[in-house]
């Protein structure tokens, strides 16, 4: 009987638990847990995108993606046979624009692959802007592992945050740094259901219950 309860508690934790949502942008990069929306971009050579379409912005081309534009607003940074380069430097800057924003949205998440030069760390000043009514605001960065050389990944917390009406990431990339790929994700925290709180519980109850009638025996 203890065993049965015990493993009804645990399927009702199960249940409340949100499976990531897989993708197929880098190996690097990993699933991101709650994500209801990725824009991904890889393949960033000569033979599948152009200078023309990342200056005019150039769509997620992963399968599965949104409707993320991905643009270069500054420097030379060009698609060569390895990746998106920066040949003379010293900096390039992009943005990734996501004007189809996820209902509750409580975190982004951004991360990239790429080579960076000599002691460099190939990307720098990563930033996350939000648009409400016309207004851009400066999203608080909740994790990052901004010094590392070839996979990044940063999070901003916009739990706080309503009636966002576009989201963008803007960041440089160093000079003679190649970059691979790189991925958006919208996050919406999962909100259990009140069924799913009443069978956690009620499991929980009967545990408790079965634990002091095992005492009093």
């Amino acid at each position: 009987m203890m065993k049965y309860l015990v493993g009804s508690v645990a399927l009702a934790a199960t249940m409340m638990v949100s499976v990531a949502q897989a993708n197929d942008t880098a190996a690097p990069f990993v699933d991101v847990a709650d994500s209801v929306e990725f824009n991904g971009w890889n393949s960033l050579v000569s033979s599948k995108v152009t200078i023309d379409q990342l200056v005019a912005g150039y769509d997620a081309n992963v399968a599965g993606s949104g409707d993320a534009v991905f643009t270069r607003i500054a420097g030379t940074a060009y698609p060569a046979g390895g990746g998106l380069y920066e040949w003379g430097g010293p900096f390039s800057t992009f943005t990734l624009t996501d004007a189809t924003v996820a209902d509750s949205l409580t975190s982004v998440v951004f991360q990239s692959h790429s080579a960076p030069s000599g002691a460099g760390i190939g990307l720098y000043d990563v930033s996350l802007s939000y648009t409400i009514d016309g207004v851009d605001y400066l999203a608080a960065l909740m994790d990052n592992n901004a010094q590392a050389s070839e996979y990044k990944y940063f999070s901003w917390d916009l739990s706080s945050v309503t009636g966002i009406d576009a989201i963008k990431v803007t960041f440089s990339t160093g000079a003679h740094a190649n970059s691979f790929a790189f991925q958006l994700d919208q996050v919406v925290a999962a909100v259990p259901e009140p069924s799913e709180y009443a069978l956690l519980l009620a499991g929980l109850a009967f545990v408790g219950f079965a634990a002091r009638r095992k005492q009093q025996a």
